[in-house]
């Protein structure tokens, strides 16, 4: 009887974070269970790519076909038109499947092989801030042939972004990532956009180093995106080789989860208080229960841990200058120094 019970208590352990009874909503998905790509929920893309892609986008089913339960992206090397050596597929869900603020998640398996460049990744619905970069991008997934272990997350803003060279990303390495299924997700909140790799946090971006749209657009419609990219500034060199077999990018599934409370990262209760918000050599903390307090820099990294009980003074003397995000359970302030 104890074993039943321990194996019990480690199966509830072992459940998923995205629980049944996590506060959100599915408003969006696609299985891909039929035999045609369903166009209610998914737009083609036909025509020229950007960032000097070498493919252009086919809307065939040597391109684009649904089989097995999957959505089967192909890259052919072939002359589909007198200037693209290359044809491949590209679908998107504008005005059909978006969202502000939740879960996105997709199943994908992508190619192996140098020149490929995959992505699972979000548009805005209407440019309110202006054309791109200023409305925002989010990729959940980028993956690039000629590093095989390697996967992307980024972002672009009006402040940060790919054709300035600055824009925020975070790199994952982990082994069997080509030709295998993985989840590739996001939790996008009003403050922070938390990314995951088989619903393990893999990196967090918090809203913290402004507080206008030119650094964080993100409190708009987003729809999603699928490609597989063929050379390009991140695909680079292809190796033409690469297409004696099938060269495929695969998609079991796209949910869209709304968050059904919006209201994130706003203090839930009065008990914590920070001074002075623009500080230089201490912080003051006062709470009225202890609280487990923390502090992240601009770039999402844990810089300071501490449980605060009544009031407090933290030196800050030696913490170099910039913005930084102070985070308890309930809530979240930013600091400038």
């Amino acid at each position: 009887m104890k074993r039943i019970f321990l194996l019990i208590f480690t199966v509830f352990l072992f459940i998923p974070v995205w629980s049944q009874s996590d506060p959100y909503t599915l408003i969006f998905s696609d299985e891909f269970d039929g035999t045609t790509l369903d166009l209610n929920k998914w737009t083609v893309q036909v025509g020229y790519a950007a960032n000097q892609e070498k493919e252009y986008y086919a809307d065939g089913t040597n391109n684009l076909r649904v089989e097995n339960g999957n959505l089967v992206i192909t890259a052919k090397k072939e002359l589909y038109v007198a200037d693209r050596n290359y044809s491949s597929g590209r679908i998107y869900s504008k005005n059909k499947g978006y969202l502000t603020y939740g879960k996105i998640e997709a199943r994908i398996s992508v190619p192996s092989g140098a020149g490929t460049w995959p992505a699972f990744w979000m548009m805005p619905q209407s440019n309110t801030y202006g054309s791109w970069p200023k409305s925002g991008e989010i990729d959940i997934m980028e993956h690039i042939g000629s590093d095989p272990r390697m996967t992307s997350h980024a972002v672009h803003t009006a402040l940060k972004n790919g054709s300035l060279g600055n824009n925020w990303f975070a790199k994952v390495y982990k082994d069997s990532m080509e030709n295998k299924f993985h989840i590739y997700s996001i939790i996008w909140e009003k403050d922070q956009i938390l990314f995951f790799v088989d619903n393990i946090k893999t990196a967090t971006l918090y809203r913290n180093f402004t507080d206008t749209s030119t650094g964080w657009p993100f409190d708009q419609n987003f729809y999603v995106i699928l490609n597989l990219a063929i050379g390009g500034t991140m695909g680079g060199t292809v190796d033409d080789s690469i297409f004696n077999n099938p060269v495929e990018m695969k998609v079991d599934y796209v949910h869209l989860y709304q968050a059904t409370n919006t209201a994130v990262s706003v203090p839930t209760d009065s008990h914590i208080r920070v001074f002075p918000t623009k500080f230089s050599n201490e912080i003051h903390v006062s709470t009225d229960n202890p609280t487990e307090m923390k502090l992240y820099n601009s770039q999402g990294k844990q810089i300071l841990q501490k449980i605060i009980s009544d009031t407090e003074i933290i030196d800050t003397s030696n913490i170099p200058g910039g913005i930084y995000l102070l985070k308890t359970n309930d809530y979240s302030t930013k600091l400038i120094k």
